[in-house]
């Protein structure tokens, strides 16, 4: 659902500005379920900006209604009965420490469960493993590399020159996380994205007019909105 969100914010803020696209092809994820789409562009944006707004459209709604999500369902198993919680999906409690976000969420919600143990399995609501999964797929699309939207994002904020060197360092400090840390993440993406979406993307019609400081504003709020959901919680495992 929150993938399918993350299209269509994409298809609207093409067609607004007269983008073609071509249909996304789903990226399944063996740790979230699937990590999202590659969506190629099929026309030359016509500035930075519009690249910029169709780049965030996709995240931003699919972080928003994840979040959502999660808080619902967190909302949802404090207030169920012992009878719905058996039914409910049973997953380890350092789910909630994976993220700083998440387990902050978690600590204001239902403090009582960052107290247990992270190996104990807890039951908790189908929605907030659906926000959940959502969350972590649209902050790893925010990562400014190459194609995808944090990468075209980059691009349209820094200008082709310097997102190629944000790109490499990012890649960098990825295949480092994923050396040192063992984040099955950071090496499955790392290899997607090396393998199919390294590169950057077509060029715009204008790349010389910058975009305006609100364009700026929002795309630091997502960049720490990335390293929110993937750092981990105090004492918790890494993604």
């Amino acid at each position: 659902m929150v993938s399918a969100v993350h299209e269509l914010a994409h298809r609207i803020a093409a067609t607004k500005s007269g983008m073609k696209i071509a249909l996304p092809v789903p990226l399944p994820s063996l740790q979230v379920g699937t990590f999202g789409s590659i969506t190629a562009l099929r026309s030359f944006p016509k500035s930075r900006s519009a690249m910029f707004d169709f780049a965030m459209s996709g995240p931003i709604a699919g972080a928003i209604i994840s979040i959502a999500f999660m808080i619902a369902g967190i909302s949802l198993t404090v207030q169920a009965s012992p009878e719905a919680l058996s039914t409910f999906a049973v997953v380890p409690a350092a789910i909630t420490k994976t993220s700083f976000l998440v387990g902050t969420i978690t600590s204001v919600m239902a403090p009582k469960v960052m107290s247990i143990p992270a190996s104990q399995l807890i039951p908790i609501h189908p929605i907030f493993l659906v926000g959940f999964a959502g969350l972590v797929s649209s902050a790893l699309n925010l990562l400014p590399m190459g194609r995808l939207d944090g990468g075209r994002a980059c691009t349209a904020i820094f200008g082709r020159r310097s997102s190629y060197i944000v790109s490499f360092a990012t890649l960098l400090f990825l295949a480092i996380a994923a050396i040192t840390q063992t984040s099955a993440i950071s090496i499955f993406w790392g290899l997607l994205v090396t393998l199919f979406q390294r590169n950057a993307d077509i060029p715009m019609r204008d790349e010389l007019s910058d975009v305006d400081d609100i364009r700026v504003g929002v795309y630091i709020s997502c960049i720490v909105l990335t390293i929110l959901t993937l750092a981990p919680f105090p004492g918790g495992p890494i993604l």
